[in-house]
């Protein structure tokens, strides 16, 4: 088997937290992949950049526009003839978070799910910036997109993912 290759947008530095392990624990509810390696690739143009100059590998990466604009960003990265191996998070890994309240509750040790303004993860513009407005008065502190997020990933729900996001279940089946 050749060993296979997942380039996640995202910092790969561990000081304020291991996104690719919270990645990997995540993709391993769905995929029990020994060969699959995930690399973080720091931000998304050198992630994409990663990803161009391997082979047999998969990106994933943060659209920053709602699902309508795929087509444009894989335009604009000139990733048209890869779509078949991108995959995005809508609109960032926070609506990820958002999607499952629950999470955010058990995380944070209290009801700041309540602060949504609602509960529809891919309508938030900046899910990031949502995360940080509902979390500022928290033990834990404002929402971290590393160190919050690398944690966060570890506690989602593969399944739940699975059902609501169509690119994270395009992701999975791409592994089997």
């Amino acid at each position: 088997m050749v060993d296979r290759r997942l380039f996640i947008e995202g910092t790969k530095e561990i000081r304020n937290g291991n996104l690719r392990e919270g990645f990997g624990m995540l993709i391993e509810q769905k995929v029990r992949d020994k060969l699959l390696r995930i690399d973080m690739g720091g931000g998304k143009e050198q992630t994409i950049n990663k990803f161009k100059h391997s082979t047999n590998s998969k990106l994933l990466c943060d659209l920053d526009a709602p699902s309508p604009e795929i087509e444009n960003d894989l335009k604009k990265n000139a990733l048209e003839k890869a779509k078949d191996s991108v995959f995005y998070m809508i609109q960032e890994m926070e609506a990820w978070f958002i999607s499952q309240p629950k999470i955010l509750d058990q995380f944070y040790n209290m009801e700041i799910s309540k602060r949504l303004p609602q509960k529809n993860a891919s309508a938030f513009a900046n899910p990031d910036e949502e995360l940080q407005r509902i979390t500022k008065d928290t033990k834990k502190g404002t929402y971290h997109k590393v160190n919050h997020g690398a944690q966060l990933l570890k506690l989602l729900d593969a399944d739940k993912l699975y059902h609501d996001f169509p690119d994270f279940q395009r992701l999975i089946d791409s592994f089997k």
